[in-house]
């Protein structure tokens, strides 16, 4: 979960430095939030980190969409053509396994039986 918030805390960085400074906002409140959850106890952190998990497989399912609707219907805007390549299409499939682990890997756990 980590590398997914410092993936998206580069970028809002990035664009803070340019003078967009919403990015970088909105990833405080979300690492906040979760941060919170965490502290809250009672499962709240387990269902916090699997809504992210959730935003995750969204946005990767529509980066991945977006690059089939470029190679589907091509643009003539360069700079969307040089930004929607095969690194484009790396990183959102990362973001989609990322996403569905979290997804997965933070389900409730399965109290075990006892027997006898």
């Amino acid at each position: 979960m980590a590398l997914t918030l410092a993936a998206f805390a580069v970028r809002a960085v990035i664009y803070a430095l340019i003078g967009s400074h919403l990015p970088l906002v909105f990833i405080l409140a979300v690492a906040l939030a979760l941060f919170a959850a965490h502290l809250a106890g009672r499962g709240a952190g387990r269902v916090a980190v699997r809504v992210w998990g959730l935003c995750l497989v969204i946005y990767g399912v529509f980066r991945l969409g977006l690059a089939g609707l470029l190679v589907v219907a091509p643009i003539s805007s360069p700079h969307a053509i040089a930004n929607t390549g095969w690194v484009f299409v790396l990183v959102s499939a990362l973001y989609l396994l990322a996403g569905a682990y979290l997804v997965i890997a933070w389900r409730k756990p399965v109290e075990p039986t006892v027997t006898g």
